[in-house]
């Protein structure tokens, strides 16, 4: 495995590129603060510009590290973010990289989150070397689950998740991608 952090990465249509302090107006306004978009999230909606700051002052001073993997989402045509997508190393999950997104309200179901998760397992498995992913969707936002399949991932079990604060929790369906092979690698991504 070559950790290489949250490099650059480009689709037809985005741009992946680490998220700054100076997003925050943009990220808090297009999707943290959207009570739909955080519905099923394990963070809460955003209800000031501050708490906005906060995670994106988390995510800088986490970016430097070359094993984190977290990316805005950028269109391509009018530099506007619409959301974000990463990968976190799960030790309780077998050594597993659990991948997650979020994508304003505006933007679902135009294939944007399936584009991005693409661009970011293949640079994941074939740029950095991972081979074991998971992720996982509240069963009530089976359109997450959609997104995931159409990358490769396989259902594994039904079971639950918490928010971090622990006051939320979902029923939720759990979904491997496991990578024996570099001949695989073409078929899934």
């Amino acid at each position: 495995m070559e950790h290489k952090g949250s490099i650059r990465l480009e689709t037809e249509r985005l741009i992946l590129r680490k998220l700054k302090i100076e997003d925050a107006r943009e990220v808090y306004k297009n999707w943290a603060s959207d009570p739909d978009v955080a519905k099923f999230m394990r963070w809460n909606e955003h209800k000031s510009i501050e708490d906005t700051m906060l995670w994106l002052a988390e995510e800088e001073k986490n970016a430097r590290r070359k094993d984190y993997y977290t990316w805005g989402i950028q269109m391509k045509k009018t530099g506007k973010l619409i959301g974000s997508i990463g990968a976190f190393y799960r030790e309780d999950e077998n050594g597993r990289y659990e991948v997650g997104y979020g994508i304003s309200k505006k933007y679902w179901n135009n294939g944007y989150t399936t584009e991005a998760l693409r661009a970011v397992m293949d640079f994941l498995i074939n740029e950095v070397g991972i081979s074991k992913f998971m992720c996982m969707h509240a069963v009530e936002n089976p359109a997450s689950g959609a997104v995931m399949r159409k990358v490769g991932f396989e259902f594994a079990e039904d079971t639950y998740y918490e928010s971090f604060d622990r006051k939320k929790k979902f029923a939720s369906k759990k979904y491997y991608l496991d990578i024996e092979q570099a001949v695989e690698l073409e078929e899934v991504v």
